[in-house]
C-alpha cells in the first residue's frame, strides 16, 4: 500500500527560519511511492536462506535452532502472503 498524501502529521518541532527556507515537500514529489517493490522481495528470500543456514551452526542447545527456524518460517509466511496478495490484486 503507498503512502497517501498528507498522511503524516507535519513536524512542528522544526523552527521557523529553518521552515522558511525549507519548504515542505512530500517523497511522492520526488519519486517515492513508499514500496521498495521487487527488491524487498529478493531481500526476503535472501534472508530466509541465511537464516536457515545460520542453523547449521554449533548451538549450546536447542533454543538457537528453534528460534532461527520460527523467524525463517514467520518471514516464509509473510512473502507467501505477500505473493498471493500481490497476485490476486486484479481481481478486487
Amino acid at each position: 500500500m503507498a503512502l497517501e498524501h498528507d498522511s503524516e502529521q507535519k513536524d512542528l518541532s522544526l523552527p521557523a527560519d529553518y521552515q522558511a527556507h525549507h519548504p515542505e515537500e512530500h517523497p511522492t514529489d520526488w519519486g517515492w511511492h513508499g514500496e521498495w517493490g521487487r527488491a524487498a522481495r529478493v531481500a526476503g528470500w535472501v534472508v530466509v536462506v541465511i537464516l536457515l543456514l545460520m542453523i547449521t551452526a554449533t548451538h549450546y542447545n536447542g533454543q538457537g535452532t528453534l528460534f532461527l527456524g520460527l523467524f525463517a518460517a514467520g518471514l516464509v509466511v509473510a512473502l507467501v502472503w505477500d505473493r498471493r496478495r500481490r497476485k490476486n490484486a486484479w481481481r478486487s
